[in-house]
């Protein structure tokens, strides 16, 4: 068997279960959840579910989700520390992955006890399967982006120069917001836009962003989504001198150095100094810098 019998030290074991189609459960998750003594869920309804599914009854169950897990740590170190046999489930996919789980896990570590992954279904492996991209170099995967506004932007901002695919998880009520943000920060990108992964209505779309944006004026989203932008584009010089002209002259009009305004510009675009520096003289903008200089001399 694979799960530690009663009078043994306690274990956690971190259970993944289906994103939408029950049937997508392993046998060893089906193992640990009918001889766990207790079974963390993110929603107990759905966990219920998924256990009637299977024939599985008479389990204690314990909810644990974002707001209170803090509060339930307690009772999950003391089941364990009586030897239980603890099994954490999300409402779906993998615990710890945008889904509470971190903390008691960490926890459960810290004090000693076994934590035992019971790898299966999770969203973003699924998107990532479906691309069809070349994620050899690696890719970034941020969760849900951030519900507000400004910290939207500023995340989006961040990570624009990334010559990585981007992978967000977002809600249906806030998809049409995070895609306008998507498309000021980094422009009509292409992107590939997952629903429902595993469910009956399952959709996987290409398009661009202004695309997406022109589908959903039509129609609400509805279900979960997954958004992949598949490479965004580095900011270049060759292709966009001008913009990168136009910010160093608004840094050395704010006071700045000719310095001072390359290693700005550099960091906020993710650029080579020496390549800006180089279009800063090639602009003229060193001869004005010095010019400045000298009339804030003379005016001394």
């Amino acid at each position: 068997m694979s799960i530690a019998r009663a009078g043994s030290k306690g274990r956690l074991y971190v259970v993944a279960t289906p994103i939408g189609n029950l049937k997508d459960i392993t046998l060893r998750a089906l193992e640990i959840l009918r001889e766990a003594d207790l079974i963390l869920c993110e929603d107990t309804r759905t966990t219920r579910k998924l256990l009637t599914h299977y024939g599985i009854s008479g389990k204690r169950l314990l909810s644990l989700y974002k707001d209170n897990e803090p509060k339930r740590l307690p009772r999950v170190l003391e089941a364990l520390n009586k030897g239980l046999q603890v099994a954490l489930v999300s409402e779906a996919g993998t615990p710890g992955i945008s889904d509470p789980g971190a903390l008691v896990v960490a926890e459960a570590r810290k004090a000693g006890f076994p934590v035992v992954p019971i790898p299966g279904p999770s969203a973003l492996t699924a998107a990532l399967s479906l691309s069809g991209i070349d994620l050899s170099k690696g890719f970034l995967f941020l969760g849900f982006l951030p519900r507000r506004k400004k910290e939207r932007q500023k995340l989006l901002s961040e990570i624009r120069n990334l010559n990585r695919p981007l992978m967000f998880f977002e809600a249906p009520h806030r998809l049409k917001a995070a895609l306008s943000d998507i498309l000021e920060s980094f422009g009509d990108q292409e992107i590939l836009l997952f629903r429902e992964l595993t469910k009956i209505h399952e959709e996987v779309s290409s398009l661009r962003v202004s695309e997406a944006l022109e589908l959903f004026r039509e129609r609400e989203p509805q279900g979960e989504f997954v958004i992949l932008i598949k490479a965004p584009e580095k900011e270049n010089l060759a292709l966009d001198q001008s913009k990168i002209r136009s910010l160093l002259e608004k840094k050395l009009n704010q006071g700045m150095s000719l310095k001072e305004a390359v290693k700005a510009v550099s960091e906020e675009w993710s650029l080579s100094k020496k390549e800006v520096y180089a279009l800063a003289v090639r602009s003229g903008l060193s001869a004005r810098n010095l010019s400045i200089s000298s009339k804030k001399a003379e005016s001394s």
